[in-house]
């Protein structure tokens, strides 16, 4: 069955999903490292158990702290209709990640480390399927130690259009 597509959408190609990435496995003592997996993880879903985008929060939360999180991703986020269709599919995504200069001009702590992180993801569905096409952001995250261990203390993304590409 193939779902009406609200959204740009491209068919399903089938692909498996390899499970969530193992938190335990990042690299602590690198910022850059945190940075990336956390902001990464906060974009892999897999429909068939999430049951909407802010879902991720809770697999990161080892690498980014609560109140991180709730400033990000708080109360009163609404549900996309890019969800709602990979949700109809069964999808599951798929990302890719690139550190860039962090572009920050807020006074900060000297223990405060800014990494940028640029990432896009794409979506998975079996064939027949219909799902959204993927989405780009761009992020800055304030990365410091927390209980001996670099954590994501604060981030902001935005989404990336195509004219920005």
């Amino acid at each position: 069955m193939i779902a009406p597509s609200p959204s740009p959408a491209v068919p399903g190609d089938g692909r498996q999903f390899d499970g969530f990435a193992d938190e335990s496995s990042v690299d602590r003592s690198s910022t850059e490292a945190v940075a990336v997996e956390a902001m990464r993880s906060l974009a892999v879903w897999d429909t068939t158990v999430d049951t909407k985008p802010q879902d991720a929060g809770a697999r990161v939360s080892s690498l980014v702290t609560k109140k991180a999180l709730e400033r990000s991703q708080g109360p009163g986020r609404w549900t996309p209709m890019w969800w709602r269709q990979a949700t109809a599919a069964g999808a599951w995504s798929s990302v890719t990640t690139k550190v860039v200069p962090a572009d920050v001009e807020v006074d900060s702590r000297p223990s405060m480390t800014w990494v940028g992180v640029d990432l896009e993801w794409e979506w998975h569905a079996p064939e027949g399927s219909v799902v959204p096409e993927g989405g780009s952001r761009s992020c800055t995250v304030a990365v410091e130690k927390v209980a001996g261990k670099q954590t994501v203390t604060a981030y902001d993304c935005e989404e990336s259009t195509e004219a920005e590409s």
